[in-house]
């Protein structure tokens, strides 16, 4: 059972994304609760379409979009927060809110920190792979951030929307999962997408998942 101080919540986005988490959560809680129990949350869902136009950094239309959803959140008494949306977490940190939210960089870095990990490879869209976002914070941690080749980030890019649009193929899915096996031989890769998420390895100790890190924490 959650205390009665803290009530959860889920941002609403893409329905790929948001389902993904969702079904995570409650997986992950029956499992670790009796046979019927549920994760008490509240989901608050929005037109996905009204933002992701703007991102990854348009700040001047997305600042005050999450703003107004963010104050409408605020009013449902929620004091933590899952956005399943990694990109996103950009624009959260240049906004003041009133609750906790589950923030994939800093579980990560955690993680990282934990398992003596200091340098790894991210897995995202091409922004967030060539963008100076995470680098930037794992730098300022002595953590170093590596790229797949020009070719595979084109190609990962690519298939992260073919799962937004649920288009992907069972050998597309295969050849993602053979691209983790191939750079962690060198490095551990870190998930920074969440639909890649949605067909990252269980099986792999080397691949790190941001998602998992939010599912994880959120139900603690």
């Amino acid at each position: 059972m959650i205390a009665a101080s803290i009530k959860k919540g889920i941002l609403g986005l893409g329905r790929v994304s948001t389902t993904y988490y969702f079904n995570e959560i409650q997986r992950r809680y029956q499992l670790l609760h009796d046979e019927f129990s549920t994760c008490e949350l509240l989901l608050y869902q929005i037109d996905f379409q009204e933002i992701n136009p703007f991102l990854p950094n348009n700040f001047e239309n997305l600042i005050p979009k999450i703003e107004s959803y963010l104050a409408q959140i605020s009013k449902m008494g929620i004091s933590h927060l899952l956005v399943p949306n990694i990109t996103l977490h950009e624009t959260l940190d240049k906004i003041d809110f009133p609750f906790e939210i589950y923030h994939p960089v800093d579980l990560a870095f955690n993680y990282l920190t934990e398992k003596a990990i200091s340098e790894i490879y991210i897995f995202g869209t091409f922004y967030t792979m060539n963008g100076r976002y995470i680098c930037e914070k794992f730098a300022q941690k002595a953590v170093k951030s590596l790229k797949p080749n020009r070719a595979d980030q084109t190609w990962l890019d690519t298939f992260r929307k073919a799962v937004y649009n649920e288009t992907q193929t069972a050998d597309e899915v295969k050849h993602f999962q053979n691209l983790i096996e191939k750079y962690t031989t060198k490095s551990p890769v870190l998930l920074a997408c969440t639909e890649l998420s949605v067909f990252s390895p269980k099986d792999n100790l080397r691949c790190i998942d941001m998602a998992e890190l939010q599912i994880i924490d959120f139900l603690k």
